[in-house]
């Protein structure tokens, strides 16, 4: 059975939860596609599946969101993507990162995909790292003037699609070397590091051209801390609009972390936001795991695999805390990746290949060929995350269809 459900756009926020036009609980639940921040400008996958075909199998899988990450250099490149990477897709052969990113867009909208633009980089390259000098909205080569400019660009240009209902902001907040000093990100301080300020003043800028899309706003730390948010939440001119956003791996716990101790520490550093009680309506705003993800390849690293012993077993002790809390807090969120295979990628501080077009995904979805399921047991535990339990309008099962 796969969910299919009407998406009445705009969507915004009450209390913890993101409703649609008519009011119903949204949960946020989809895929990460990326490639397009990275050194090509463009989505890995497309020289191997056509993307309506991949679009519409993420919508038959029953995800109703894809996060699209782009880098501000992608924006600005007026010379075609090598035609080799556009094999399954040649009716776009010749076209600019930018067009790619276009018809991408408008593929996966065209199956009822909420589709949420993601600015990953600044320049082009794998994030994320201290040493990549993209941890803040600017950077040597990067005015902030630049960053919000693409930005209210970016808007105009999907204004009229309802579909691209979110932007997510800046991803991963992290250290960054700017003038040669090393500068770390602050939430509510005032000064030129604070990203509750940024987010505020670009949130803003974008609602003056479409006050319909919600503005998600990532936490310090690569996106692991919101706690600034309890004395400095963001506060729009739209005040229904704002989502915060945390990301969460494996690394970023003590091995053998106990489930108890392990949502205890997410509680506190961002789920709070969600209010006093899992399902109440009484929080301060809805909050979104933006990126998660774990070795698809064996379900060792998900714990449950009796092979699960060293090593393995620390990331299956995770995914059995992160699940239990995703499903106990009823949260939005949304896998990293989709992606079987790589995009090219270099770290832009060091230049430093990363990897290469076509190198494996291990946390990817998908079978090499972009078409297939690589792992169904990993592919059905997330489908079933996908429905909401709790908010407005929920009181049924989920439809068939599709």
């Amino acid at each position: 059975m796969v969910i299919n459900v009407d998406i009445a756009t705009p969507l915004s926020t009450s209390g913890r939860f993101i409703v649609d036009a008519r009011g119903r609980r949204v949960r946020l639940a989809g895929v990460n596609w990326y490639g397009a921040s990275e050194d090509f400008g463009l989505p890995a996958g497309l020289d191997r599946t056509n993307r309506r075909t991949l679009a519409r199998n993420i919508a038959r899988h029953g995800f109703n969101c894809v996060r699209f990450p782009f880098s501000l250099w992608m924006t600005e490149q007026t010379a075609p993507v090598p035609a080799k990477c556009l094999a399954a897709n040649r009716d776009l052969t010749g076209s600019t990162p930018m067009q790619v990113y276009d018809a991408c867009v408008r593929a996966l909208t065209d199956e009822g995909l909420i589709v949420i633009p993601n600015c990953h980089l600044l320049s082009c390259g794998w994030c994320c790292s201290d040493s990549d000098c993209n941890g803040l909205w600017y950077a040597d080569s990067w005015p902030a003037g630049k960053f919000t400019a693409i930005w209210q660009e970016i808007t105009a240009r999907y204004k009229s699609n309802g579909l691209v209902a979110a932007m997510d902001i800046k991803n991963e907040p992290r250290q960054a070397t700017v003038g040669g000093r090393v500068l770390t990100p602050t939430w509510g301080t005032g000064d030129d590091t604070d990203f509750a300020v940024m987010y505020t003043t670009v949130g803003n800028l974008i609602h003056e051209i479409n006050p319909h899309l919600l503005i998600i706003c990532e936490g310090l730390k690569y996106a692991g801390d919101l706690t600034g948010v309890a004395s400095h939440p963001v506060r729009l001119e739209r005040a229904d609009k704002v989502v915060y956003s945390m990301h969460d791996y494996s690394w970023f716990h003590p091995k053998g972390q106990s489930q108890a101790s392990y949502i205890d520490e997410m509680t506190k550093a961002g789920g709070y936001i969600l209010g006093d009680r899992a399902g109440g309506l009484d929080g301060l705003a809805p909050l979104w795991i933006g990126e998660f993800g774990n070795d698809t390849g064996s379900l060792a690293n998900f714990g449950l695999d009796p092979t699960s012993q060293v090593g393995n077993a620390d990331n299956g002790v995770w995914w059995n805390n992160i699940k239990a809390w995703i499903t106990d807090a009823d949260l939005d969120w949304c896998w990293w990746a989709l992606n079987p295979t790589h995009a090219k990628g270099i770290n832009p501080g060091t230049s430093q290949l990363l990897y290469n077009w076509g190198d494996r995904e291990p946390y990817g979805l998908l079978t090499s060929d972009w078409r297939g399921v690589g792992n169904p047991v990993v592919m059905k535990m997330l489908k079933s995350m996908i429905w909401p339990r709790t908010g407005p309008g929920v009181d049924s099962a989920p439809l068939a269809g599709r």
